[in-house]
């Protein structure tokens, strides 16, 4: 079990991996994440799954290669083991049929957008996707998120693919054309909140997954589940190395930082926020 079936190499720092996985493992569901763990004493890496398939009893995931955790899992091979996989942990997304729903994703949190994206269109949702980042190569899943959406929009801040422009400006447009019943943001903790202030105006509910790059005391990238309480002012976050109460996103964006993963190339950390307006 937990044995490497398939390799490939998306980019230069890419690679996906095709896994054989357990049934415990392949119930997880989206928003939800994994733990690999390469040997017994190695770094413990969470990893969202892009993709379950049972038939072949796999699970599919993307590795950005950025420290050494990553450049080890991305040096196996097919027919290679795992030492373990642990999870799924984390609060899964709510994707019941909400009619018309906007799914945002900024740099590498595009990649826990993709399972989000299957199980809404799955449920009956009418699914409009925004994919943002600094340039085209930061454009993940592009030709797997158009498959997933009704209508897809692709945004670069240099102009190189797609249309050159905000997230904001994207989410201004879309309100004013759509009726949207329900946005998730999948990014850093800045996009996170001009979503939210967008949203909070038009009374539209609001869930998100937090994707920063925070690191422990050990240097190795944590994990915590993010809650936004229902008046939109109080974040809490419950997290593996602390416990910590924050009364604002100012604060939470000057603890997690204002940039996607993307930009600070740390692809290994999956921060759930469940958002509610």
């Amino acid at each position: 079990m937990n044995k490497i079936v398939a390799k490939r190499n998306v980019s230069e720092n890419l690679v996906k991996f095709e896994i054989k996985a357990s049934g415990a493992i392949r119930a997880i569901k989206p928003g939800q994440y994994v733990i690999f763990r390469i040997d017994e004493n190695g770094p413990r890496i969470p990893l969202s799954v892009i993709k379950v398939n049972n038939e072949r009893e796999t699970i599919t995931v993307l590795v950005h290669v950025t420290n050494i955790g990553s450049q080890q899992l991305a040096k196996m091979n097919d027919g290679n083991s795992l030492f373990g996989i642990d999870g799924p942990f984390g609060i899964p997304v709510k994707t019941e049929n909400f009619e018309t729903v906007l799914c945002i994703g900024l740099g590498l949190g595009i990649v826990s957008m993709l399972p989000v994206l299957n199980s809404l269109r799955a449920s009956g949702n009418k699914v409009i996707a925004v994919l943002s980042a600094n340039s085209k190569e930061g454009i993940l899943l592009e030709t797997e998120i158009r498959a997933a959406s009704d209508e897809a929009l692709i945004l670069t801040e240099d102009g190189s693919l797609g249309e050159k422009g905000s997230i904001c400006h994207a989410l201004r447009k879309i309100q004013t054309d759509s009726a949207i019943n329900q946005v998730f943001a999948f990014g850093s903790a800045k996009m996170i909140k001009e979503s939210y202030s967008l949203t909070r105006r038009h009374n539209i509910p609001m869930q998100a997954v937090l994707y920063s790059g925070i690191a422990d005391e050990s240097g190795l990238n944590s994990i915590f589940r993010v809650i936004v309480c229902t008046d939109g002012k109080t974040l809490c976050v419950d997290g593996v190395n602390f416990n910590a109460y924050y009364n604002s996103f100012e604060e939470m964006i000057e603890r997690f930082g204002s940039k996607s993963g993307e930009e600070n190339q740390i692809a290994e950390v999956f921060q759930e926020a469940n958002i509610t307006c």
